[in-house]
């Protein structure tokens, strides 16, 4: 019985399949199958039951789940605290929103490579939605999105805020006055794709506010949204530090709208059952990389006496 044949049947059992385990470990279908006999060799004892189409554990296969989460999660404090990081080596595979990956991502591939130049990167950019479900299939280590996450067993880092503002093209003709959400509905509104955390929430204010948008259009990326916004095709809800070159140039404009939409909170997300070792590692590297808003430190007082 080795390590690696005990890692093979946690990942099995832990995402539901041969194939599966053999993709996230890297591996063949027939490589992850002759692991999982040479374990039951080794105890005696089947611990899937193949009569089925599809395998199923047994009764001593279910037992022993226990004692392979175990194991790992020991091997991986092991190579965590122990091992020499400089020697740790393998795929970290990371999943990002768009933001991320065009403010201060290279900030942390340069610190993951510059900490483990034995580890390979992979970098995944895509939606909250999508990242989210990602992690859960096993198929990403850690990822960066909107939060806190509150599904079970998952870990959130935070790594600060981002202030988001309406904005758009002078040439749009908006008022620079105040105005309120029932006032948008004069001109088109631009927004992520309705899976997304940001087009939710613009959907929840306009509800709270009994106010409708004339019109919604949509796409996947917060870089279109900025050009359609400045092309003067409608009015969009966009991260205001991102775009500040752009309003400090004229070509957009930031409206002053109540209530006001509070900021968007970004989180490094891991499994808390996670065997990968520098998952709680890169999730705090993350934090000291963000370039987004921390909180401010409490003021410190003065002991008297």
């Amino acid at each position: 019985m080795t390590l690696k044949q005990l890692e093979t049947f946690y990942w099995v059992c832990r995402l539901g399949g041969f194939a599966a385990a053999a993709k996230h470990l890297h591996s063949t279908q027939s490589a992850v199958s002759m692991r999982i006999q040479d374990l039951e060799s080794s105890l005696g004892i089947p611990l899937f039951d193949r009569s089925q189409r599809s395998a199923r554990l047994t009764a001593k296969g279910q037992e022993l789940v226990k004692y392979a989460e175990q194991l790992m999660t020991v091997a991986t404090e092991i190579r965590h605290r122990i091992g020499d990081p400089r020697v740790l080596s393998g795929t970290v595979r990371l999943g990002v929103t768009e933001l991320v990956a065009v403010t201060w991502l290279p900030k942390l591939a340069t610190a993951i490579n510059e900490n483990y130049p034995g580890i390979v990167l992979e970098l995944d950019v895509d939606l909250t939605l999508n990242q989210l479900q990602k992690l859960q299939n096993g198929d990403l280590d850690v990822t960066v999105l909107p939060g806190p996450i509150t599904e079970p067993g998952l870990a959130n880092v935070p790594l600060g805020a981002v202030e988001f503002a309406w904005m758009a093209s002078p040439k749009l003709g908006v008022p620079r006055g105040k105005l309120t959400p029932r006032d948008l509905h004069a001109w088109p509104l631009l927004t992520l794709t309705r899976t997304s955390n940001l087009h939710k929430l613009l959907g929840a204010w306009f509800e709270e506010s009994g106010a409708t948008a004339r019109r919604v259009d949509v796409c996947n990326s917060i870089g279109v949204l900025g050009a359609l916004t400045i092309a003067g095709l409608g009015v969009s809800f966009l991260p205001r530090e991102h775009f500040g070159r752009e309003v400090d140039s004229g070509q957009l404009q930031v409206l002053d709208l109540a209530p006001r939409l509070p900021d968007l909170e970004y989180f490094a997300v891991f499994e808390k059952r996670q065997t990968q070792p520098l998952s709680q590692t890169i999730a705090h590297l993350a934090q000291q990389c963000s370039s987004f808003r921390k909180p401010s430190p409490p003021p410190r007082t003065r002991k008297r006496g």
